[in-house]
């Protein structure tokens, strides 16, 4: 296998490998296919195609300090295990490799609720973009210190609050609502009827704006509740 197989560059923003994946030829069915029987240039392809989705949506459900690591586990479990993956039905690749993203994030977070550790992704992280990583922009709040402490607590009660969703509503939030799968292949990455999808996805958007609004006196600064 070769060495660049799990060696990342620059990562894809979602879109952009998005379009990419559009473009490109040939379809995922051929490059499975021979993957399956072991070309690897043919299963680097489907990581250079992917590795920008996967680790969108682990950094999403787990952050970004673990998301590289967990990136390269997912891709060897999917390596692992191609050989049992079949086209048929509404099966594609995508949806398979995102059941085990999902699966690995999920365990991961487990783990750290076990250990005490369960945290959610940070808005000061990095972005990820095309041509590598880059500080987000705040702005510059430094004539306004009010704005500045806000945007700070808030970013904290952000973090806070996803971090206090379940495995399973952050993860529906972030397929659908970031990573931007429709219904229908959510529902197939998790393995659920479309029914109970939705009905999971209006508890996590619901459960996520009461948790918000309950911490939203928290992260005013002091003084600022009843100065503005």
């Amino acid at each position: 296998m070769p060495a660049r197989l799990f060696v990342i560059g620059n990562r894809d923003s979602d879109a952009a490998g998005a379009r990419r994946h559009t473009a490109w030829q040939p379809e995922d069915s051929a490059l499975v296919e021979a993957a399956q029987r072991g070309d690897a240039e043919a299963f680097a392809e489907l990581v250079d195609r992917y590795h920008g989705q996967v680790y969108g949506l682990t950094a999403r459900m787990c952050g970004a300090a673990e998301a590289e690591d967990l990136t390269q586990d997912i891709f060897l479990k999917a390596l692992s295990a191609l050989r049992r993956f079949q086209f048929h039905g509404e099966a594609s690749f995508r949806t398979w490799l995102y059941r085990i993203a999902v699966n690995a994030a999920i365990n991961e977070l487990r783990r750290r609720k076990r250990r005490g550790q369960v945290l959610g992704p940070s808005l000061d992280e990095p972005l990820a973009t095309e041509d590598g990583e880059v500080a987000r922009e705040l702005g510059d709040n430094s004539d306004d210190p009010y704005r500045a402490a806000v945007q700070t607590n808030l970013q904290h009660a952000v973090h806070e609050v996803l971090a206090g969703l379940t495995p399973k509503q952050r993860a529906t939030l972030v397929l659908i609502d970031l990573q931007g799968l429709n219904y229908e292949e959510a529902a197939r990455v998790l393995r659920c009827p479309l029914g109970t999808l939705k009905s999971r996805l209006v508890r996590a958007r619901s459960a996520f704006a009461q948790r918000f609004a309950d911490e939203k006196g928290q992260w005013l600064p002091e003084g600022a509740r009843t100065a503005r």
